[in-house]
């Protein structure tokens, strides 16, 4: 089911300023409210007997606490009274639940809330908020857990990009965006050395490295080289390409050049070269023109494990 097919609902805010939402065809509900008692009181009333497990978001601006509990009258009820130093301003909550209580929720099952707590960290790490909260470990799930964590993922997209909160998502496939300050730590723990860092470039095991995510096109995920620096670099062949998506690549500028001059000797007379990185299920595909190299010895991360978050 896609993304139109689930389709989505608001209402406007009411006299307490909670405004609720839901996908039409799923089982996700969205209640967005102010930092007040009585409208949390008056949200779980409305799901039905305490306790009610939910995932919730804090929010300050561009500052959000993620976490997830058994019980959210009381979990919610402590981030009102005594709230957590890290964000201790926030304004408005977002409890994101199936509408039912613990003895009937899907959400009773604590490997997806769990995963699900993950993919909200994720989610808003790459729609630049401040993230205060850390993802958990990751839990084994069963293929019935994994099927429904990756139902609910796709409407909490929905929801969170219907709320305007959101502008990109996770698809829970192999090409995910993988937050850059994630990136990094991912990079140290397998013992590449950091000279420099930044948005678009860095210097990794003393080579330049150009960091690009692309931009999705039907041949793949584009990265255009151009100018006196990434493309000069592409020409001589000298460092890295660095796509901070699924399980990272990071692909010797050298294999890309090669590849690119062996199907077309005539490519760097031009200002601008483009290339395309496919996430297939079981490789990573180089594309330039009509040809394509197998490239998934440079994913940083075993490639074939990476399709759940």
């Amino acid at each position: 089911m896609n993304r139109e097919e689930l389709g989505f609902l608001d209402n406007p805010a009411n006299g307490l300023g909670i405004v609720r939402a839901r996908t039409l065809l799923g089982n996700l509900r969205l209640w967005d409210i102010p930092r007040s008692e009585q409208a949390l009181q008056t949200v779980i009333q409305e799901i039905g007997l305490s306790p009610i497990l939910a995932l919730y978001i804090l929010i300050d601006e561009k500052k959000v606490y993620i976490g997830q509990s058994e019980d959210i009258l009381a979990r919610l009820m402590s981030h009102l009274r005594t709230p957590d130093p890290k964000i201790k301003n926030w304004q408005r909550a977002l409890i994101l639940n199936d509408g039912r209580n613990a003895s009937q929720s899907d959400l009773n099952d604590e490997n997806i809330r769990l995963t699900l707590e993950n993919c909200l960290v994720s989610l808003f790490k790459i729609n630049r908020y401040q993230v205060v909260t850390s993802a958990t470990c990751q839990p084994s799930l069963s293929s019935l857990e994994y099927i429904l964590t990756s139902a609910f993922r796709q409407e909490i997209n929905i929801l969170l990009s219907n709320k305007g909160r959101v502008s990109r998502w996770l698809s829970g496939k192999k090409d995910d965006e993988v937050f850059l300050d994630e990136v990094r730590k991912i990079l140290a723990r397998k013992g590449y050395r950091i000279e420099d860092w930044g948005d678009k470039y860095a210097s990794i095991n003393g080579k330049p490295t150009i960091i690009r995510p692309g931009s999705l096109k039907p041949k793949g995920w584009q990265v255009t080289f151009r100018g006196s620096r990434s493309l000069a670099q592409l020409r001589k062949g000298d460092g890295y390409l660095l796509m901070p998506r699924g399980s990272l690549l990071l692909l010797p500028l050298k294999e890309a050049a090669n590849f690119i001059l062996s199907i077309d000797p005539t490519a760097f007379e031009r200002d601008t070269v483009d290339l395309f990185i496919r996430f297939e299920e079981e490789q990573l595909l180089l594309v330039y023109k009509n040809g394509q190299k197998e490239i998934t010895d440079f994913s940083v991360l075993p490639y074939v494990e990476s399709d759940k978050i």
